[in-house]
C-alpha cells in the first residue's frame, strides 16, 4: 500500500528556516566560547566557570592523551527564570584507578572500554518522578549482575542414560542434566576449572562410566579430567590434570586387571610436537600416570572403543587408525599393548563409529582362522559426502599386512547421498541400519540388507551429533540451532525437545563443511547487533531474532536472521520459532551453481504499549556476483519491508496484518534505520535513509464500504502512513558524480517517542551534517533542532523525563527544557571496530550502555556495560563481560536489564536484588520441592523482598474488612479470603525474570492464607 504524504505547511517551513538560522548563530557563538576555554597542553584554562559550566565530554579510554572537553556556557534567555548563584565546589584530587577483582578477573592490566568520568558540576536533579532506588554507602544505587545462563550446546555426543529418563548435555563451562519426560533442566553442574571468561579451554568429550551408570567422565581441551556423579554433582570440584598441550578426544572402557575391574580413560593428546594415544591410570581418586599406546605426527581425532577396550578406532586426516589388544590378560595399565593398522580412505574423515558383535562360525575352517575374536564393523563419514562401510575389518587388515595379501587392497561399501560433509554417523544396535546426518537438515537411515534409504527431512537445522540409546528404542539428535531432541525409533516422532538460545554466535563456529574448499567465497565474520525485545504483556518472554542454525545463517553474502524465537526466561527453553521473512526449504538452499542462498535479515522490532501489535523491518540484497553481469550495484536491487503483526491474545502467535514494500522509497529501496512505538497509542514511527520520518497508524479494513472481519468475527486492520516529516529539506543537493560516494558513505539515524508520546525525537547523519530534531508528535512540526551532539554514526536516541540521551561514538545527555548539555562520555577514540547499544529503564530512570570494542592488532573483543543516570555523569555500575554483548533490553513495567552475549548466554542486571534468586537460573533440583521444610526453617530464613510487609501502612486501594476474634468457634469458620492487594504486593515485588524461587513464593502465599490477616469468607 502506498504511503500517504503529508500536506506541506508554509508556516512550518518558515519556522524550520528560522530554527536553522538560529542554530547557525548559536554554533558560531559556542565555537568562539569553546576556543577561549579550551585546555592547552592538558592544562585547564586560565578562567574557569562554576555555575556556568553545564557539562564536559571526557575521553576515558586513553588517559595519557589530552582530555577532550566540550564546555558549553549558559545563555540567558528572556523567558527563562534566573537562577540563584551557587558556591563553587572544591575540586577533589584525582585518584589513580584501581581495578576491581569482581569486575575484571584475570584482566586487571587491560584498559577499560568505559571508565567512570568525572561528575559534572551543577548537575541537575531528576524530575521528581517516584521510582524505587536502593543506595549503597556512597549514595549510589547498587546494581548486581547474575551468573550467566544458557549458552551453546557443544558439538559433542550427548549422553542418554540407561533408563532413558535423563539427557546429559555439555556446555561451555558446565554439564546440564535434563529430564526426558518434560524436557526441563534438572541439574546444572558447573566445572570450577572452566571459568566463564576462559576462552582457551572448553569441554571436548563426555562419556558415561561403564562401571557406574550414575557417573560421567568429562575431559577438557587443556587436559583436565573429571569423574562426576550426575545425580548430585559430586566430583565437579576435583579434576585430574594430564600433562599435555592439548587434548582432542576421549573414550572410556571398563577393563579387567587381575581380578579387579575399573574404568580406563583413553585420550588423544598433543605433547612435544607429536600426538599420543594414551591410557590413563586412575586409582583411588589419583592419577598415577598414563601408558602411551601409539604415537604419530598428525592429530588424532574421533577416538572410539569397543568390546571392553579390545578395539580402539580413531581418525587422522584421511587415515583410519585401527588397534586391537594383543592379550586380554593384563595386570596393570603398563602391560597394555595394542597392534595398530592404518587404513587410507582417500578423503578427509569427519566422523566414524565402530560396532562389535559375536562371531558366528559356519564351519571349522573359519573357526580355525579367526577363533573367537569379535566381528568389528567400522563406518566412516567423509568430508565430500560419502559414507564408507568396512565389514569385519580385523581379518582383512591382517590379510593385507601378510605376505600373501600385500598386493591386494581393501574396498569398502560406499553410500553417497550427502552433498557436503557427513557431520555424524552411527550404527544401530542390531547392526542392520546406519544413521547419518549433515548440513541438509535431514536424518538419513541406510538399510544395509535392502540397500534402501529412509529419510527424516525438514529438521530445524543441520545434524551435528547422533546417539543411539542402549536399548535401541530412541535416537538422540543434536542440531546446529542449539537444540536437541529424542526420537522414538518406532514412530520417528520427538518425545523430548530441548531448545536453547538460538542467536548467532561470534566468532563463527567451526563447520565440517569448511574442511573442503567449495564454490563461493566465505562470508566474513561480523559482530552485529541482535534485535531483541521483551513482551509487554508477559515479561517472562523475550523475543530474539535467529536464523536456521549457525552454518546456514553465516553462509551466503552475510549473516541472515529471518526468524523470531520466543524464549521463556523462567526455564530458558524456546517456546516457539516463527518465520518473519521468506525462508528457503531445507533441501533446496543452494543455487544451480552451488552458491548458498542468502536469506533476509531482521533489522528492527518494536511492540505496541499494550502488546497487541508488533512492527518489524527486514532487509535483503543480492550478492555482488549475481549482479555483475546485469550492471549496477546490489543496493539498486535491495529489498526492504516493513511488516505489522497482530499478536494473538491466546498463544502470542503472530499474524501478518500489513506488509509495506519499500517504506522509504526514493527510486531505490532505502534502508530503515530504526522503528519506534508510541507508548500510549497504536502508532509506530520509522526513519530511513531518505531523511524522512514516517508515522504509521492502523485503519479498519473495508471492502466496498463493508467492514471486513476475520476468524471468530474479529475486526481486521490495515496499516498506512499517516504523516511524513521531511528532515533534509535544507540538505545540499547531491551531484550526479557524487552518487557513488554517497552510496559508500551510508548514513545513520534513530527515532524514539517520549514517555507520554507527545514528543518525537530523531537523530540523523549524512555525508554533510548530523542533526537532532525535536518534533511535535501530533502536528508533525519540528519544534527545535540541535547540532553538535552526534559524533560518528547514530546508534540510538532516547528520552528520559526531560533529558535526551544520544548514543553515537560519544554518549551525550542533553536537557531539553533548559537547552543545556549535561555531560558526555567518549566511547571511541581510535579506528577500531566498535559495537554500542543502549537500553532505558523507566522504573529507575536509568539507562545502560554496552560497548564491545575490538583492537585491529588483536583477535580479542573487550566488552563492558555501564549503567548511568541522566543527572550524573558518574556511572552507577561498570561491569566487564568476557564475551561481546549483542543485545541489551529492559522489561516494560519492571526494573533491570537483560544482556545477551555472543556465546548465547543471558545475564540479568538488577538493582538491589539478590542475583541467586532469579527464577530462570534455578534448576529443578535447586528448588528442593521434594524436601519437607519446617516452620522453624521458614521463620529463620525470611525473604528479604517481603520482610516488613505487615509493618507497612495500608494503601488507599485496600478494602476495609472485619477480622474475627481469635476465639471464634471453629464450627462457624469459613474458607479464608486474601485481599487481592496482598497477592499483588507479593507478586509485584520484582519482574518475572527476577522473582524469588517458586518454593519460597509457594510458602509465602500459603502463609497469607494461614495468617491472622486472612479474611473469612462470608
Amino acid at each position: 500500500m502506498a504511503p500517504i504524504p503529508a500536506v506541506e505547511d508554509p508556516s512550518a517551513n518558515k519556522r524550520k528556516r528560522d530554527v536553522h538560522d538560529y542554530n547557525k548563530r548559536k554554533r558560531a557563538k559556542r565555537d568562539r566560547e569553546a576556543s577561549n576555554n579550551a585546555p592547552v597542553d592538558g592544562q585547564p584554562p586560565q578562567e574557569t566557570t562554576t555555575s556556568q559550566t553545564n557539562g564536559t565530554i571526557v575521553s576515558t579510554t586513553n588517559p595519557d592523551s589530552t582530555a577532550t572537553a566540550i564546555v558549553k556556557q549558559k545563555k540567558e534567555k528572556r523567558w527563562r527564570k534566573p537562577k540563584e548563584p551557587k558556591e563553587p565546589e572544591p575540586e577533589e584530587p584525582k585518584q589513580p584507578d584501581e581495578p576491581k577483582e569482581a569486575e575484571q578477573p584475570n584482566e586487571q592490566e587491560e584498559p577499560k572500554v568505559l571508565e567512570e568520568p568525572k561528575i559534572p558540576k551543577g548537575s541537575k536533579k531528576s524530575n521528581g518522578k517516584k521510582h524505587r532506588v536502593s543506595l549503597t554507602k556512597e549514595g549510589q544505587p547498587s546494581w548486581k549482575v547474575s551468573k550467566p545462563m544458557g549458552g551453546r550446546m557443544l558439538n559433542i555426543d550427548p549422553i542418554f542414560t540407561e533408563d532413558e529418563k535423563h539427557l546429559i548435555l555439555a556446555y561451555n563451562t558446565s554439564i546440564q542434566v535434563f529430564s526426558a519426560d518434560d524436557s526441563l533442566l534438572i541439574r546444572k553442574i558447573p566445572l570450577v576449572q572452566l571459568a566463564p571468561d576462559t576462552k582457551a579451554e572448553q569441554v571436548v568429550s563426555i562419556c558415561l562410566s561403564p562401571s557406574s551408570p550414575n557417573h560421567v567422565w568429562v575431559a577438557s581441551s587443556a587436559g583436565h579430567l573429571w569423574l562426576i556423579d550426575w545425580t548430585n554433582g559430586n566430583g565437579s570440584e576435583t579434576a585430574f590434570k594430564l600433562k599435555c598441550h592439548l587434548l582432542m578426544s576421549m573414550t572410556v572402557e571398563r577393563m579387567q586387571f587381575g581380578k579387579a575391574f575399573r574404568d580406563v580413560p583413553f585420550a588423544s593428546i598433543q605433547k612435544g610436537g607429536g600426538w599420543l594415544l594414551v591410557a590413563c591410570d586412575l586409582r583411588e581418586s589419583t592419577l598415577r600416570g598414563y601408558k602411551v599406546i601409539t604415537q604419530i605426527a598428525l592429530p588424532i581425532l574421533n577416538l572410539r572403543s569397543a568390546q571392553d577396550g579390545y578395539a580402539l578406532v580413531a581418525s587422522s586426516e584421511d587415515n583410519v587408525l585401527f588397534g586391537t589388544l594383543s592379550t586380554r590378560a593384563v595386570n596393570s595399565i603398563s602391560n597394555l599393548n595394542y597392534e595398530f593398522f592404518t587404513l587410507d580412505c582417500g578423503d578427509e574423515i569427519m566422523c566414524l563409529d565402530v560396532r562389535a558383535s559375536g562371531r558366528v562360525h559356519l564351519n571349522q575352517k573359519s573357526q580355525a582362522e579367526t577363533g573367537d575374536e569379535p566381528v568389528l564393523d567400522v563406518v566412516v563419514g567423509c568430508a565430500r559426502g560419502p559414507v564408507l562401510l568396512y565389514n569385519d575389518l580385523l581379518p582383512q587388515m591382517r590379510w593385507l599386512h601378510s605376505s600373501k595379501g600385500h598386493r591386494s587392497s581393501l574396498q569398502p561399501r560406499k553410500y553417497h547421498w550427502h552433498r557436503k560433509a557427513v557431520h555424524a554417523v552411527k550404527w544401530s544396535r542390531d547392526g542392520h541400519y546406519i544413521l547419518s546426518g549433515g548440513s541438509e537438515s535431514t536424518l538419513v537411515i541406510w538399510q544395509l540388507d535392502t540397500q534402501k534409504m529412509g529419510f527424516l527431512p525438514h529438521l530445524s537445522a543441520s545434524v551435528e551429533n547422533i546417539v543411539v540409546s542402549k536399548r535401541g528404542s530412541a535416537y538422540v539428535l543434536h542440531l546446529d540451532d542449539n537444540s536437541a531432541m529424542v526420537l522414538s525409533t518406532a514412530e520417528m516422532k520427538p518425545t523430548t525437545y530441548i531448545s536453547g538460545i538460538q542467536t548467532l554466535v561470534f566468532p563463527q563456529p567451526f563447520s565440517k563443511d569448511d574442511v573442503v574448499r567449495r564454490i563461493g567465497e566465505p562470508a566474513p565474520t561480523q559482530l552485529l547487533k541482535t534485535p531483541a525485545i521483551v513482551s509487554p504483556v508477559d515479561s517472562s518472554r523475550i523475543h530474539l531474532c535467529v536464523g536456521n542454525g549457525q552454518q546456514i545463517s553465516h553462509s551466503g553474502s552475510g549473516p541472515s536472521t529471518p526468524m523470531i524465537q520466543t524464549l521463556d526466561l523462567t526455564t530458558l527453553q524456546g517456546i516457539s520459532k516463527q518465520a518473519l521473512t521468506r525462508t528457503n526449504p531445507t533441501d533446496v538452499n543452494t543455487t544451480a551453481k552451488g552458491y548458498a542462498v542468502t536469506e533476509p535479515r531482521i533489522t528492527g522490532m518494536a511492540y505496541s504499549a499494550d502488546g497487541k501489535w508488533l512492527a518489524t523491518t527486514d532487509e535483503w540484497q543480492p550478492p555482488t556476483r549475481d549482479v555483475d553481469s546485469l550492471g549496477g550495484s546490489p543496493a539498486e536491487r535491495r529489498e526492504v519491508y516493513l511488516k505489522f503483526w497482530a499478536v494473538s491474545p491466546d498463544n502470542q502467535n503472530l499474524e501478518l496484518a500489513t506488509r509495506i514494500n519499500a517504506p522509504h522509497y526514493t527510486g531505490l529501496s532505502e534502508p530503515v534505520y530504526n522503528v519506534a512505538a508510541d507508548p500510549h497509542s497504536h502508532r509506530f514511527a520509522t526513519i530511513g535513509e531518505d531523511g524522512v520520518v514516517r508515522l504509521w497508524v492502523p485503519t479498519i479494513r473495508q471492502r466496498d464500504g463493508v467492514l471486513v472481519k476475520g476468524k471468530f468475527g474479529r475486526q481486521l486492520h490495515s496499516w498506512a502512513c499517516s504523516q511524513a516529516i521531511f528532515l533534509l529539506e535544507n540538505e545540499e543537493p547531491v551531484e550526479q558524480g557524487a552518487i557513488t560516494l554517497q552510496a559508500i558513505q551510508r548514513g545513520s539515524g534513530a527515532v524514539s517517542f517520549s514517555e507520554d508520546g507527545s514528543i518525537l525525537v530523531c537523530a540523523i547523519t549524512t555525508a554533510y551534517s548530523s542533526v537532532v530534531h525535536v518534533i511535535d508528535a501530533e502536528s508533525g512540526k519540528i519544534r527545535s533542532s540541535v547540532d553538535g551532539l552526534i559524533h560518528g554514526d547514530v546508534r540510538d536516541i532516547r528520552v528520559i523525563s526531560s533529558s535526551l540521551v544520544i548514543l553515537s561514538d560519544r554518549l551525550v545527555v542533553y536537557d531539553l527544557v533548559s537547552d543545556e548539555l549535561l555531560y558526555g562520555v567518549q566511547l571511541r577514540t581510535k579506528e577500531d571496530p566498535i559495537l554500542t547499544q543502549m537500553a532505558v529503564d523507566y522504573q529507575t530512570l536509568s539507562f545502560a550502555v554496552a560497548v564491545s570494542q575490538s583492537e585491529l592488532d588483536s583477535s580479542g573483543v573487550r566488552s563492558e556495560l555501564a549503567v548511568f543516570s541522566p543527572n550524573r555523569s558518574e556511572p552507577q555500575m561498570v561491569h566487564r563481560f568476557p564475551h561481546p554483548i549483542t543485545a541489551v533490553v529492559s522489561s516494560p513495567g519492571s526494573s533491570g536489564y537483560i544482556v545477551l552475549d555472543s556465546t548465547a548466554q543471558l545475564w540479568s542486571i538488577s538493582e538491589g536484588m539478590d542475583t541467586t534468586s532469579f527464577a530462570f537460573a534455578q534448576p529443578l533440583v535447586d528448588l528442593n520441592l521434594d524436601q519437607p521444610i519446617t516452620e522453624e526453617t521458614r521463620e529463620a530464613q525470611p525473604l528479604a523482598l517481603l520482610t516488613g510487609e505487615d509493618d507497612e501502612p495500608a494503601s488507599g486501594d485496600e478494602m476495609d474488612v472485619d477480622i474475627p476474634d481469635a476465639g471464634t468457634d471453629d464450627d462457624n469458620a469459613y474458607a479464608a479470603v486474601v485481599p487481592p492487594q496482598k497477592l499483588a504486593e507479593l507478586f509485584d515485588t520484582a519482574p518475572a525474570f527476577a522473582m524469588p524461587p517458586i518454593e519460597d513464593m509457594f510458602y509465602q502465599v500459603t502463609k497469607l492464607f494461614l495468617s491472622s490477616s486472612a479474611v473469612p469468607a462470608s
